[in-house]
């Protein structure tokens, strides 16, 4: 956070301490680009220098949206130190979670029309089970048949026939 940000938030929140009004003013006036409240546009000015240069000058605007890019910025690294995040990036994050969610009850929805879609053909998770444990049946007793057959091909003294 720089020094310009410190001193303008010092004192905008010793102003806001004076009354609910003008904290409700406060929170108005940064979206509309730092302009239309005479108590903070003077201080912001203030704190950023922009007092000492002429509104008419061809530099000023220039200087001004550097001011509120910087304040900007040193807003978010305040919040972020206070565990805050700025509204915008809630807003990001809200909407995101809103994508997800509705993706998610998409997916389920499919899934389960999946799960109706095989059992209705004897393929759900049941008679695959019950298919699956026949198939290792049957082999296991081939391979019993395989080393009946194996044991019955060579003779008691252990030579083959």
């Amino acid at each position: 956070m720089n020094r310009h940000f410190l001193e303008f938030w010092g004192k905008a929140l010793l102003q806001a301490a004076k009354s609910q009004k003008q904290l409700e003013d406060l929170a108005k006036w940064m979206p509309r680009g730092f302009l239309g409240f005479q108590e903070f546009t003077p201080l912001f000015k203030t704190s950023y220098g922009l007092n000492e240069v002429a509104e008419d000058n061809p530099d000023y605007l220039a200087l001004w949206k550097k001011a509120e890019v910087d304040f900007r910025e040193s807003f978010k690294d305040y919040l972020n130190l206070l565990g805050g995040v700025p509204r915008e990036e809630y807003a990001a994050l809200a909407r995101k979670y809103e994508e997800l969610q509705a993706e998610v009850t998409e997916q389920a929805e499919i899934i389960k029309h999946l799960r109706m879609l095989a059992d209705e053909k004897g393929m759900g998770l049941e008679a695959t089970t019950m298919e699956f444990q026949r198939l290792i049946k049957k082999q296991g007793e081939q391979f019993q048949q395989f080393f009946q057959g194996l044991g019955e091909s060579v003779n008691p003294d252990g030579n083959p026939t």
